[in-house]
């Protein structure tokens, strides 16, 4: 039956499904041969100034347009403070997993901080800390914790002034989508953490559909929706597909002490399991809201498709797919942390 999101307000993982060959296109899905689409994308008019625009009903922000993929919107905000919900209970209330220090002159970065509510969060768990948070667009809160510091807009893939050797946690949370080069990254932070005891935390969601026991329709919407955004967002070299790579980029850049933790994380509340079942609500609420922002951008800029003729029927399939409690197919969590050594 099926499962109705509601407001906030009011692990191991299988092999995956193939979702590598493409499903049939709509009519108007251009040819991948066709090199205009990336082209099509990085073209679209550029506003005089760095404010918000509307398109396709969202808004989203002028500062460098068409490096970040999504909307800066209310909405779009109630969906990162969801997703920081949904964390929290898959996490049992983990904040973060590698070690901070409580005394001294500590340091914590947030890359991507989006609102600002792991950053607030964290800066009221370690008030002697200062914490700083950086994104591309102001939709922080004013009021914040005296330890607290935001600076947008900044994109955190070009050039820092942060002082190398100077943080004792660097984070980020759910960048897939919005990076271009993994290593290039990595090492940009390895270089900016102290040396022997600072460490990289970095948490991402697998968006690729799952299912054990085979209740998920390999050529169905979910299947297909990821199959088109996963290859959307590569064509414009900012994939949303999780990297694989992750621990031979973490171990490139110099860092040791890697660690992975992997949490299962279903669509809606089928599990049994207790804490999966809650696991499920959230993550059902966070998807089934966000699946507008995650779409609209990629599938009409790189594919040219028509909203109303072709993004809307196809997320609406998805939303029913991800709501039946008959379909028991999930997502991963990856938590990685990694530490600088001293030499």
């Amino acid at each position: 039956m099926g499962e109705c999101p509601v407001s906030p307000r009011s692990v191991r993982p299988s092999v995956p499904l193939n979702v590598g060959a493409r499903p049939a296109r709509p009519p108007s899905w251009p040819k991948a041969s066709q090199p205009t689409d990336v082209n099509r994308a990085r073209r679209l008019p550029v506003p005089a100034h760095n404010s918000n625009y509307l398109e396709n009903g969202r808004y989203y922000h002028g500062y460098r347009r068409g490096i970040y993929q999504y909307p800066c919107d209310e909405p779009e905000k109630d969906r990162m403070d969801i997703y920081h919900k949904l964390f929290s209970v898959a996490r049992r209330d983990m904040l973060h997993q590698a070690p901070v220090p409580h005394s001294g002159e500590t340091r914590i970065l947030d890359l991507g901080t989006g609102t600002g509510i792991w950053a607030i969060d964290m800066a009221d768990k370690f008030l002697n800390a200062e914490v700083l948070g950086l994104d591309l667009v102001n939709i922080q809160p004013e009021r914040i914790p005296p330890n607290l510091r935001f600076r947008v807009p900044r994109d955190y893939e070009s050039p820092w002034s942060l002082g190398e050797d100077s943080w004792d946690l660097i984070h980020l949370r759910m960048a897939c989508g919005s990076v271009t080069s993994w290593p290039e990254l990595y090492q940009k932070v390895f270089s900016h953490l102290k040396p022997g005891s600072g460490w990289i935390e970095h948490v991402e969601i697998d968006m690729q559909p799952r299912c054990d026991d085979g209740t998920l329709d390999p050529k169905g919407k979910l299947v297909q929706w990821y199959g088109y955004l996963a290859d959307a967002t590569w064509r414009v070299s900012r994939p949303i597909a999780y990297d694989h790579r992750t621990r031979q980029n973490l171990q490139a850049a110099g860092f040791i002490d890697i660690q992975e933790t992997v949490i299962r994380v279903p669509y809606n509340s089928w599990p049994n399991d207790p804490h999966q079942k809650d696991i499920g609500r959230w993550y059902n609420l966070g998807i089934t809201e966000g699946l507008d922002a995650l779409s609209f951008a990629p599938l009409t800029r790189v594919y040219q498709w028509d909203l109303n003729a072709h993004v809307k029927p196809l997320l609406e399939g998805v939303r029913k797919e991800i709501c039946n409690r008959k379909i028991h197919a999930y997502n991963n969590i990856h938590i990685w942390t990694a530490r600088r050594p001293q030499q």
